[in-house]
């Protein structure tokens, strides 16, 4: 019996042996194969720093949506919408006149309808003035400061309501000691060193003053900007109202004045609200031609009568 179970126990590795005779050639050629591709590996990780080679892909493009771009035209116009016979032809902007020219020492002399007549001799205190320039710009920097007004003012600490009584005692609190609520570092307080009365005015000689004036003055007769006018008649006027078109068609007339001053003897009311609305144009009397005045014009116009008084002026010897 125990034979018997010998062979029994024995029989399966022979039939194991009889499975492995019976395998394909193809299992052979693929368990061969496999002891060359394990010693492979070795290989490759020792050529890749020990680790194995792996394949780089390339980096997946993703879509990105674009925004939308849409133009924005502006609406047309209702000059665009009608059709180009339809449209009314703007007007060719005329050109501005020169100024009429005159010799050395004289000026322009301009009728009431704006047209030129020969010409007038200018006094000699505006024509031939001393030129000093530091003058002319120490009287023009006293004249603006002078001009201030210097109102601004602020409040100190006794000048600020309030504050009369300590915020909390002296001592017990563990905070500072404090004795008003109008401390300049408090809320509502005063100020310490703001403006209070401060004065801006500047004191010049009369005669530098007048050096000034009359260097600024013959500034502008040396580059024929000084035109006198022989009366101050304008056209188009309806009873005793003048209008402000007729004092621009005047200007128009006289030439490219740009900004200027007009300096009457006596001070015109009809003229002065005409004018009113004119930015290029400023009303003025001797007495009241500023020095700035006549440094921002472009243009000096003089009523032949007042001619005298600027010189006057310019000397030193107006009344």
């Amino acid at each position: 019996m125990a034979e018997k179970e010998k062979d029994k126990k024995a029989s399966p590795p022979a039939a194991k042996k009889t499975a492995t005779t019976k395998a394909t050639p193809a299992k052979a050629a693929a368990k061969a194969a496999k002891p060359a591709a394990k010693a492979a590996k070795p290989a490759a990780r020792a050529t890749t720093g020990g680790r194995a080679a792996t394949k780089v892909k390339p980096p997946t493009r993703r879509a990105v949506a674009r925004p939308v771009t849409r133009v924005v035209r502006p609406e047309p116009t209702r000059e665009e919408r009608r059709p180009a016979e339809v449209r009314p032809q703007a007007r060719p902007k005329a050109e501005p006149r020169p100024l009429p020219t005159a010799p050395a020492g004289h000026a322009p002399l301009i009728k009431a309808d704006g047209t030129p007549e020969g010409s007038v001799e200018l006094p000699a205190a505006l024509t031939t003035p001393a030129k000093r320039p530091g003058v002319l710009f120490q009287a023009l920097i006293a004249a603006l400061a002078n001009s201030r007004q210097a109102t601004s003012a602020t409040k100190n600490r006794s000048r600020v309501a309030g504050g009369g009584a300590k915020p909390w005692r002296q001592k017990g609190t563990g905070r500072a000691r404090q004795g008003s609520t109008r401390s300049p570092h408090w809320r509502h307080g005063g100020v310490v060193f703001g403006p209070n009365g401060r004065r801006y005015a500047q004191r010049l000689p009369a005669k530098m003053r007048r050096a000034a004036f009359a260097e600024a003055l013959g500034a502008h007769a040396a580059k024929g900007r000084v035109l006198v006018i022989e009366s101050l008649g304008f056209d188009g006027v309806d009873g005793d109202r003048l209008r402000t078109r007729d004092v621009a068609g005047w200007l128009a007339r006289v030439g490219d004045t740009g900004r200027s001053v007009l300096v009457t003897a006596e001070f015109d009311d009809r003229v002065g609200r005409a004018g009113a609305n004119l930015k290029t144009l400023e009303l003025r009397t001797p007495g009241t031609l500023r020095l700035a005045d006549v440094l921002r014009a472009e243009t000096v116009l003089v009523h032949r009568p007042a001619l005298d008084a600027l010189a006057a002026r310019a000397v030193g010897t107006e009344a």
